[in-house]
């Protein structure tokens, strides 16, 4: 009996012993991760991370990080051009069945940006959470920001809490958020959105790829309202090339202004930019990131920014409004739109020409009682549109210099010059 009882202490030792050194490798673990976020965020677009205050104990830690958002995160005149934010957080590492460690975190505005954020999110934290590490190096947590409320100059605006959750890792980030309303009201105009929700699923959180999605049950102004808007976002990279296709849809739109009464239901349309050079893309963002200011350029800095223009049209990439589509009380409407920035087949530095250089085409379909007999007859008269079966349609084909309306062809080089010299001044260093 006694060595059975030896043998079963030895191994609850043993136990113990592993399960405190994994514990203790776990928080080492976690603090180089943390003390390695300015390197994994040093090339991030929107976002700078620097001075790192961590202290490590055996099985936690606590330390407190500065998040900097240049171009301005504050709705401020005065503010500078960059925000700071002070991240704070606790992390308990002693491994449990369910995870790996447990963080409790909070957000606060800097000693430049904290009275300005005050002003719109109180005085407390702007943003908190508290969530786990997970074994497979996930950490998932709740998110809660602070309910805005501001009044000033004319001017109010508020948007409830916002409170959802995250899961991250150092490449890949999902997101759920909610918040039941944002109202803002001004002298000029009022908007009021119930029921929004926010959803994130990047694959490279870095880059943003991946799929975005919001949603707002309704909205209205002072001229206009809808019911069941969504708006569904998708950034992909395929070939060192990348792609963009945004999707919007509402369930009901009402526009009542201007004597002009409108309403529309089932609108589907869509938005894409496609092939365009991922390179050329970073580098102007990066130079506007630093830079923070068009106006404020380096020599240096133009010139890299207009040959990276200048490689993305000789790239060649496509922008479409590929569907559009609604409904009305007694008709419809159906379109589509597509221009195409054809890859350069000449020399790095020839002249640009948007007749050579720029293709595109486009259809507009009205059906039913979408406008009445006597807009029907001037736009056929005008040669705006020719009659179908169920309403009237206008379509054209941009080639070569030369359009083609409705079956009429115009020679247009001699009015493109406007738009070659301004894209071409862009283009040269």
């Amino acid at each position: 009996m006694k060595k059975i009882i030896s043998v079963s202490t030895g191994l609850i030792v043993v136990v113990l012993a592993g399960w405190l050194v994994a514990s203790f490798y776990s928080a080492r673990t976690t603090g180089n991760y943390v003390t390695s976020l300015p390197d994994l965020y040093q090339q991030h677009q929107f976002i700078h991370i620097k001075t790192i205050e961590h202290k490590q104990s055996a099985f936690s830690s606590t330390g407190t990080f500065e998040v900097r958002l240049p171009n301005g995160f504050v709705p401020n005149e005065t503010a500078s051009g960059v925000t700071g934010l002070i991240v704070q957080y606790s992390i308990s590492n002693l491994l449990l069945p369910a995870s790996a460690g447990r963080i409790d975190w909070q957000i606060r505005g800097d000693q430049a940006s904290g009275a300005q954020l005050a002003q719109w999110f109180g005085q407390g934290p702007v943003m908190s959470g508290q969530g786990v590490i997970q074994y497979n190096g996930q950490r998932r947590s709740s998110f809660a920001l602070a309910e805005i409320l501001k009044k000033a100059d004319g001017m109010s605006l508020q948007m409830t809490p916002v409170k959802g959750d995250l899961v991250w890792d150092n490449q890949m980030l999902k997101m759920q958020l909610k918040t039941d309303q944002f109202n803002i009201r001004s002298q000029d105009n009022a908007i009021d959105w119930r029921g929004i929700a926010l959803s994130v699923d990047l694959s490279d959180r870095m880059l943003g790829i991946g799929d975005y999605s919001l949603s707002i049950n309704k909205g209205s102004n002072d001229g206009s309202s809808f019911e069941g808007m969504t708006i569904n976002k998708k950034v992909s990279v395929s070939d060192a090339r990348l792609n963009i296709l945004i999707n919007q849809t509402i369930q009901r739109y009402a526009f009542n202004q201007f004597k002009l009464k409108l309403a529309l239901t089932d609108i589907d349309q869509s938005f894409s930019m496609t092939n365009l050079d991922l390179a050329s893309l970073q580098q102007i963002s990066d130079i506007l990131r630093d830079t923070k200011d068009m106006t404020q350029l380096t020599a240096q800095e133009r010139m890299t920014i207009s040959n990276a223009l200048r490689r993305l049209l000789d790239q060649g990439f496509s922008v479409a409004l590929p569907k559009l589509s609604a409904k009305t009380e007694g008709g419809s409407v159906e379109g589509k739109l597509s221009v195409d920035f054809l890859k350069s087949t000449g020399a790095a530095q020839a002249v640009f020409s948007t007749a050579e250089r720029v293709r595109a085409s486009g259809q507009l379909v009205l059906n039913g009682k979408i406008i009445d007999k006597v807009q029907r007859s001037t736009a056929l008269m005008l040669g705006l549109a020719v009659g179908t079966s169920t309403g009237i349609k206008t379509e054209f084909d941009f080639s070569s210099g030369t359009v083609k309306v409705n079956g009429k062809t115009f020679d247009v080089k001699e009015y493109l010059g406007f738009a070659d010299n301004m894209i071409n001044e862009a283009i040269t260093p």
